[in-house]
């Protein structure tokens, strides 16, 4: 019976077929050729974990390799000199400039993991209004998750008039919060972080960068992702194993019962805090930029939650109170 599975790797994600009477010395060679890499580590299952290639000669189908997919990590010299398998060359396109950070370097976007064997990273999303969706949508392996998330949210909250009331929805109307949850200038937040958990099933845990608070959305699931709140945006975080590798090879969803990713995920958040990457919104005023409104609002988060009650208008910039 033939054992299908997937080898996801820098250079993207190849299909290998194999057969239940296969070694893993075969499997090896096999991925050699079609990945075009000599030196490589393989890592399965659920949180991932490395294959021990020097068995050789077990079997593969004692492995249960059977619809998996693997995390390919080449040696370090394989980054630079490894070619792009065929397959991929024609599908190759030129990569966006990468999203830095505002204000923190590069190297202060890690932390060493090596009781997993790589790193806990931040994944920056766009400053777009739509970061909170973008940064989920990523753990989800959605494209273009904006208009998506924001639709489903809205029929959740519309099949679950019970829970998701007046009194929940900042006190509007469910088809009101619904119709201004779909404009794209629109921030989310924990009502949607909510609904986002019970759609996919999912617990999310939102760090925040000032205080080191975790909000847990999703009491009782199997399984977590992690958001990083920093005060008026969103970014995700990602376990990578080589820095190197391209960001569709993160893990992203780790097991409720591994406090470990916690730790080290407050660990992130506090070396960001240091490079103060976050902000304020105590201590900030705050303009409300959609057309015909154009003004000062006030300053604090507070004004600005009640301008959007007000007006559905959640498009601002602020300024920073000098000192």
């Amino acid at each position: 019976m033939p054992i299908r599975m997937r080898v996801r790797g820098p250079w993207g994600v190849e299909t290998i077929q194999a057969e239940d009477d296969w070694t893993l010395e075969q499997l090896v060679k096999t991925i050699q050729e079609k990945c075009r890499v000599s030196e490589f580590s393989l890592k399965s299952g659920y949180p991932p974990s490395e294959l021990d290639l020097r068995a050789k000669q077990t079997p593969i189908k004692d492995l249960k390799l059977n619809g998996e997919t693997l995390t390919l990590v080449p040696a370090a010299r394989e980054l630079e000199d490894a070619p792009v398998p065929e397959a991929k060359r024609a599908k190759t396109v030129p990569e966006a400039p990468a999203f830095q950070p505002k204000g923190v370097e590069a190297d202060e976007t890690t932390v060493e993991w090596p009781e997993q064997g790589g790193y806990l990273v931040l994944r920056v999303m766009p400053d777009d209004n739509s970061c909170m969706f973008t940064a989920f949508g990523g753990v989800m392996q959605i494209s273009d998750p904006a208009a998506r998330l924001r639709r489903e949210i809205g029929e959740h909250i519309l099949n679950n008039p019970d829970k998701y009331s007046k009194a929940i929805l900042e006190n509007l109307d469910p088809k009101v919060y619904v119709e201004r949850l779909q404009d794209p200038q629109r921030w989310g937040g924990s009502i949607e972080l909510m609904c986002l958990s019970e759609i996919y099933n999912i617990q999310i845990c939102s760090i925040d960068v000032k205080y080191a608070r975790v909000d847990t959305y999703g009491e009782g699931k199997d399984t977590r992702c992690i958001l990083l709140y920093s005060g008026i945006h969103y970014d995700r975080i990602a376990q990578s194993f080589e820095l190197g590798l391209p960001v569709d090879s993160d893990v992203t969803q780790w097991g409720t019962e591994n406090d470990d990713v916690i730790k080290k995920a407050k660990e992130l958040a506090a070396q960001l805090k240091r490079q103060d990457y976050y902000t304020d919104t105590h201590d900030m005023v705050i303009r409300c930029n959609v057309p015909g409104c154009e003004h000062w609002i006030g300053s604090g988060e507070k004004d600005m939650v009640k301008h959007t009650k007000e007006t559905g208008h959640a498009a601002f910039e602020e300024m920073k109170l000098s000192d």
